[in-house]
């Protein structure tokens, strides 16, 4: 578990954004939705706080900042925290939901 809560700058029509929330979710870790502006260049309070205007961003309780790739970030947060106790279960509804 987290020493804090995880911010997660994102956006609600995002892909990305979608496929991190779902990953921290399956992992059972507590994050809070930090929302951001539609476009790039009106991102400046982002950019101050965590030095990107890109999302998803994944501000980490001990202040590790995982940005880039959505990829990228779900396998750091994979490599940082086990699985949660209902992963396989929210997996197999995210897999029902998309049929």
């Amino acid at each position: 578990m987290p020493d804090a809560e995880i911010q997660v700058y994102q956006a609600e029509w995002c892909p990305y954004s979608s496929r991190v929330r779902e990953k921290l979710t399956e992992l059972g870790l507590p994050w809070v939705a930090l929302p951001v502006a539609a476009h790039r260049e009106q991102r400046d309070e982002m950019r101050d706080a965590v030095g990107s205007v890109e999302i998803p961003v994944v501000v980490l309780g001990d202040g590790t900042v995982l940005d880039g790739d959505a990829d990228e970030i779900i396998r750091e947060l994979e490599q940082r925290f086990p699985d949660g106790p209902f992963g396989a279960a929210h997996r197999e509804q995210a897999d029902a939901h998309r049929r």
